[in-house]
């Protein structure tokens, strides 16, 4: 009895072993197929990609080739005549700016020594008073159109020059 429980017992173990390779070969066949669909899935997802990187370098080329048309034609429209043209035009305005700015602190300076006379005088007070209106005047518009760093450097230094004048009532 033994050595059938001994066969029994190797043939059982034989039909377990036997299922399990069964098994496992059935698993790893499905999942070989499982994985096949997941690497055509990534391949495709590739593919896909470099379709897009193509399509980007045909833009991109294209794009450059839009860019470089653009700047052909904007250099045979402004001729290096022009260009010497639009830089006398701009030297001409910077002189003109230079000339009004002078002008308009003579006239300020003018202004200042107009109000300092009379007030030391002790004249009409009603001129005084139209002279320091109109100099208040014109030191706001010179500080709105001091677009330039040098425009507004030099209406500081008009604006905050002192005046040394000997006092009203000493007599020389």
């Amino acid at each position: 009895m033994p050595d059938v429980i001994e066969k029994l017992g190797g043939s059982v173990m034989n039909l377990i072993l036997g299922a399990l390779i069964v098994w496992v070969g059935q698993t790893t066949y499905q999942h070989a197929g499982i994985l096949a669909g997941v690497g055509s899935k990534l391949k495709s997802i590739d593919e896909n990609f470099a379709s897009v990187d193509k399509r980007n370098d045909s833009l991109r080329k294209w794009l450059e080739n839009v860019v470089s048309d653009l700047k052909d034609s904007n250099r045979s429209q402004f001729t290096a005549k022009e260009g010497d043209k639009v830089v006398s035009q701009i030297r001409k305005a910077e002189e003109s700016a230079v000339d009004l700015e002078r002008r308009l602190t003579e006239r300020l300076n003018n202004l200042e020594l107009k109000i300092v006379a009379l007030q030391s005088g002790s004249q009409n007070l009603q001129q005084v008073a139209a002279l320091e209106a109109e100099l208040a005047q014109m030191r706001y518009a010179l500080t709105q159109a001091a677009a330039a760093p040098e425009i507004a450097y030099q209406t500081a230094s008009v604006a905050q020059r002192p005046v040394f004048l000997p006092p009203i009532n000493s007599r020389r």
